[in-house]
């Protein structure tokens, strides 16, 4: 689903602060020791706590794996003055229709941010960027995500993107084995072209 570009492991993608590359072995033990923070794990439903490095090699693994099929994009979030370390990671990926086969139409939103980086605007930053990325090198209908009710700090990342919220399910939460009620948001193509983020970062992806 995503081009070429994205497949070599050189991708990355600028922003002012930031840069957006593909996950390496050598930052397993740093994603571990961020995600060990319940805080994390408790507005997120896929991931576990506690978090272990083998976990993190694992997710390492995953995302170059997706990144390299074309099937999605996992990126680190790092500074651009130290673009070897950790604040976070954000995701665009397919998940299953009905049908059990892959989604052509939407693309799903997933990010974290490390608890010392917080209130920092990296996340909207990050997400801003990604989000440019998807729709301009897919050709997804739609980006989708899902937050819990009390996550206000995602929330907000999502509405400065221009997501609307489409209502509220009761989803499975593989993390935590149960189900969990989440509130969902999507954003357009059109709403994405038409909005702030086609304006801040459309015309340089």
């Amino acid at each position: 689903m995503f081009r070429d570009i994205t497949r070599d492991d050189v991708y990355r993608i600028e922003t002012q602060r930031l840069w957006l590359r593909w996950p390496k072995v050598t930052d397993a033990t740093e994603i571990a020791d961020h995600l060990a923070d319940k805080r994390i794990a408790d507005m997120t439903g896929r991931i576990k706590h506690p978090y272990a490095r083998s976990d993190a090699e694992s997710y390492v693994f995953s995302a170059r794996n997706s990144n390299s099929d074309g099937h999605g994009i996992g990126l680190i979030i790092a500074p651009k003055t130290r673009p070897n370390t950790v604040v976070g990671a954000a995701a665009l990926t397919r998940e299953p229709n009905a049908d059990g086969a892959l989604s052509t139409r939407d693309l799903t939103l997933g990010y974290w941010i490390g608890v010392p980086h917080w209130g920092q605007g990296f996340a909207s930053e990050a997400v801003l960027a990604l989000l440019s990325a998807g729709f301009t090198l897919t050709a997804a209908e739609q980006v989708v995500a899902t937050v819990k009710p009390e996550n206000t700090a995602s929330k907000r990342v999502l509405a400065k993107a221009g997501f609307v919220e489409t209502g509220r399910e009761i989803r499975f939460m593989p993390a935590r084995n149960r189900d969990e009620m989440v509130e969902c948001y999507a954003l357009t193509r059109t709403a994405w072209r038409d909005g702030a983020a086609w304006s801040a970062f459309g015309a340089a992806a």
